[in-house]
């Protein structure tokens, strides 16, 4: 016995099977993408930066009825779960047996009946000689932390796109406002060629064409009203709302005055809730790969019983105390293949967790650089179209005082106003792809509010959940 228990001391002090150690991607040292001049921070709830009271309402009204948050709050439940399942797999098992019967067979002079009951306390206990249970039990810790990790980037992608859509729908009201005036100064252009052509100072062909770039404009307000009336129902479907139930009341898009300071690609790291998530989904496949290759060790298995029977008898009654203990060792022989097949097959599973690491480490780099690119050739396109619009503006009051003192036609005049109403509206439409560039770039860099919030939704829910039991 003493020779069994020393070897057994021995081989928990050593594992002869672990997994080669991973070698994870290098991070670059800086990005690509140079940034010039003065840059900002954003805050660590980036969308309080645009200074909208009916933004901030409505992301607190996202974080606490969003459907998909929920679901996503549900399912971490079930990981925990499975966690203080696989970690109870650590500790001795205990279970309580008790068994009475009665039997009754015939004798050669009477009958004899006879009246059993037995209580026992039965303990089980693997020996984890090889690290197998506690790699499983790691695992599920690190799937369950992944999962935590799985809900903060659901929050900072339902934030984000809870932020285009809205300015999406300020974007359209923009839009409806430019077309109302642009109604208004077409239907006093259409006014004032009509009296001219009653005068007899202009031609018909004038009038026409005076009513067409009129009917142009109000054929241009339908499809922002749509667009508008979509925006403010996928902000309904983000809240967990009915359609028709959200009205964005700004008409105006905020400024964007800073670059944003995109600090070093080693942050992301940090930052990323995607990338945590796959790291620690990464970790998990190497403990269920190092329980796999342990499972084909030998195994060890301790039981106790301590109890108390009794047996009742015409002939007297039989009582007394019963226990046993006893050593179990099992080493896999012939099994078919099958725990080799799940060594390999964690093994691929591993493989397949390093490459997605990989995958996702690459395209947090790719958003981070594309929505710098995109932020900064944003800015260049504002200021060449601010340009251009203060030319066309000159030309076009240049035209409107020759048209007033007879010097040119309504053509040129007309032609002027298409121009300056297409100039506003690609400077609206500029505007606010500005803003969904800053939105995209806010959502690459990520951040560590997602960490407060969720804990605020599962103690909520969980409240929830207690009220309902009582």
């Amino acid at each position: 016995m003493r020779l069994l228990l020393l070897s057994l001391l021995l081989l928990t002090a050593c594992n002869p099977v672990r997994p080669a150690q991973l070698e994870l991607p290098e991070v670059p040292g800086h990005y690509a993408a140079e940034q010039a001049g003065a840059v900002v921070r954003l805050s660590e709830r980036w969308w309080t930066d645009f200074h909208d009271p009916q933004l901030n309402q409505l992301q607190q009204q996202l974080f606490s009825s969003n459907l998909d948050l929920r679901q996503a709050l549900y399912r971490l439940q079930q990981l925990e779960a499975l966690q203080k399942m696989s970690g109870a797999s650590l500790w001795p098992q205990l279970n309580l047996n008790g068994s009475v019967s009665r039997d009754r067979s015939p004798g050669l002079v009477n009958d004899t009946t006879s009246t059993s009951s037995r209580l026992s306390v039965a303990a089980g206990y693997e020996v984890d000689l090889w690290d197998k249970l506690r790699d499983k039990s790691k695992a599920a810790e690190l799937r369950q932390r992944a999962g935590e990790r799985d809900v903060q980037a659901l929050f900072l992608s339902l934030s984000a796109q809870l932020t285009e859509q809205y300015f999406l729908a300020v974007g359209q009201r923009a839009h409806l406002k430019l077309l109302e005036q642009q109604t208004d100064r077409k239907s006093d252009l259409l006014q004032t060629v009509t009296e001219r052509y009653r005068a007899g100072l202009s031609t018909a062909s004038e009038v026409y064409k005076a009513q067409q770039n009129l009917a142009m404009v109000k054929t241009l307000t339908p499809e922002h009203q749509t667009t508008l009336i979509r925006a403010q129902n996928n902000i309904a479907l983000l809240l967990g709302q009915l359609p028709g139930t959200i009205l964005i009341e700004g008409d105006e898009l905020p400024q964007l005055h800073n670059l944003v300071d995109i600090g070093l690609p080693a942050d992301l790291l940090l930052r990323r809730p995607d990338l945590a998530a796959a790291h620690l989904q990464l970790q998990a496949a190497d403990r269920e790969l190092a329980a796999a290759l342990a499972d084909q060790l030998p195994a060890i298995n301790l039981s106790a019983t301590l109890g108390r029977s009794a047996t009742h008898l015409a002939a007297g009654n039989i009582e007394g105390t019963l226990w046993n203990l006893a050593l179990g060792l099992t080493q896999p022989l012939v099994d078919g293949g099958r725990r080799q097949a799940e060594t390999e097959r964690q093994q691929a599973i591993r493989a397949e967790n390093l490459a997605n690491y990989q995958q996702a480490l690459l395209s947090a780099l790719q958003e981070v650089e594309t929505a710098l690119m995109a932020e900064n050739n944003g800015t260049i396109k504002a200021t060449r179209l601010e340009q251009q619009r203060q030319i066309n503006h000159k030309n076009l009051q240049l035209t409107e005082d020759n048209y007033l003192y007879g010097l040119t036609d309504s053509r040129d005049l007309l032609l002027n106003q298409i121009n300056q109403l297409d100039i506003l509206s690609q400077q609206l439409n500029n505007h606010r792809q500005q803003l969904n560039n800053r939105i995209t770039l806010a959502r690459a860099l990520g951040g560590s509010w997602m960490t407060d919030e969720m804990e605020q939704q599962r103690q909520t829910l969980k409240q929830k959940q207690d009220g309902t039991n009582d």
